[in-house]
């Protein structure tokens, strides 16, 4: 029968049609900076490809846990750390090399059935002046910085610089195709 999976001699599983579904799930971010206290957008960065890592009791580990009924984390992606270090991201992650501040959801929405953005807001008073190179999220954190279980962890493309008078969103958008 089509689309079947059968066992050959080595016993590796092959697909016995053509159509293959490519489900997977992807995650990019961008920063958007906004005169303190105000909406007026000073500048925004593109995209960037984000790693939603797959270690223990994180990320896409976390996903399959709730597809079988192990409900001992929520999946809720509450928390956001931004941080200095330059490290690469790595799918074994369990928090940001260098964390500075945390940030709340303030935010989401839906683009279709299989994208939601999240936004993370970092105020003036919140994200101290400096160069910030790192971004992850947080299942089931708390207010203080690096609690709860990673999601994704990114290298900002370029280098972000936070100065004075500044607010900071950061979008997190995640997409299952």
């Amino acid at each position: 029968m089509a689309g079947d999976l059968v066992h050959g001699d080595n016993m590796k599983e092959q697909k016995t049609n053509k159509t293959e579904d490519a489900a997977g799930i992807v995650g990019k971010i961008r920063v958007i900076t906004y005169k303190a206290g105000t909406k007026e957008i000073k500048r925004k960065t593109e995209w960037i490809k984000n790693l939603i890592v797959v270690g223990s009791d994180t990320g896409k580990n976390l996903i399959l846990k709730r597809l079988a009924g192990v409900n001992t984390y929520t999946l809720n992606i509450t928390h956001a750390d931004i941080g200095t270090g330059q490290n690469p991201p790595s799918s074994s992650d369990t928090t940001l090399q260098t964390p500075v501040a945390r940030g709340t959801i303030g935010g989401y929405y839906f683009s279709g059935n299989n994208i939601v953005t999240l936004q993370f807001f970092f105020s003036d008073a919140l994200l101290p002046n400096g160069t910030y190179y790192e971004f992850g999220t947080f299942i089931d954190g708390t207010g203080t910085v690096s609690t709860g279980r990673l999601f994704n962890r990114a290298l900002f493309g370029t280098p972000y610089t936070k100065s004075s008078g500044e607010d900071t969103t950061v979008e997190v958008q995640i997409e299952i195709n």
